[in-house]
């Protein structure tokens, strides 16, 4: 099977899982044998997220969904916001960062003010995970890595996104370090401005970096040895440079 055959049967079988969702997820909507542009992108653009950018098929397909935003994310809402945990959920929640506009950051801000889920309890004597909730919660901090996203895809959204993030800091504990995080590398310098909107116990965000102690003399040690060996090659081709 060549390369264009499986390509298109992927995005047929993306499209398999994408009708009848649009609207919010009618599941017991009669199948629809025409695929929308619509549909056809959304699944290219799922399929294609390994490669990214590196895919001719991807970059056009997210060119179609940033130019038909509020279409796009209303398709995804219903798998966001009510699928349990799934890889898939994940795909959404990076998608939205790629394409959204302010309906993408009013859903993964909905996503992300839901209530956690509880971790199910292993049987006894069972090491296995909750692997709904583990992804379950992959999909939380990816939504907030996508919120920040968008502010770099929109700039004119920067403000939306910062109030976003504020608040997701601020009332979900559980996804604090990631927001403020992407608050760091969004606001730079600018970012030492909300300290005024946190308290004491985030403290521990606003201070410099500093390299620990035993790096900091390994790194002095090796600047001044960098720079002794500097003005020895400089005192080396002084001669030459004076007989010339």
């Amino acid at each position: 099977m060549n390369e264009k055959v499986w390509v298109a049967w992927l995005v047929a079988a993306a499209a398999l899982l994408l009708v009848g969702i649009q609207g919010g997820g009618v599941a017991d909507a009669p199948p629809s044998t025409a695929v929308s542009p619509l549909t056809h992108h959304l699944g290219v653009a799922i399929l294609r997220m390994d490669p990214g950018p590196r895919s001719r098929e991807y970059r056009e397909s997210l060119a179609y969904l940033r130019e038909h935003a509020p279409e796009a994310v209303a398709e995804f809402s219903g798998l966001v916001l009510r699928e349990p945990g799934s890889f898939r959920k994940w795909q959404l929640s990076y998608l939205l960062g790629e394409f959204g506009d302010e309906t993408a950051i009013a859903l993964l801000r909905t996503f992300m003010d839901e209530p956690m889920p509880q971790v199910q309890p292993a049987a006894e004597g069972s090491h296995e995970t909750d692997l709904r909730h583990s992804e379950e919660m992959m999909s939380r901090f990816q939504a907030v890595s996508s919120t920040a996203r968008i502010a770099v895809h929109r700039p004119e959204l920067r403000d939306q996104v910062v109030e976003t993030l504020i608040a997701v800091a601020q009332g979900a504990p559980v996804l604090k370090d990631t927001a403020m995080f992407e608050l760091q590398k969004l606001l730079g310098p600018d970012f030492q401005s909300l300290r005024p909107q946190f308290g004491p116990q985030d403290a521990r965000h606003f201070k410099p970096f500093m390299l620990p102690p035993e790096w900091q003399g390994l790194l002095s040690s090796r600047m001044q040895k960098h720079r002794r060996q500097e003005q020895e090659l400089r005192d080396q081709r002084k001669p030459l440079c004076q007989a010339k």
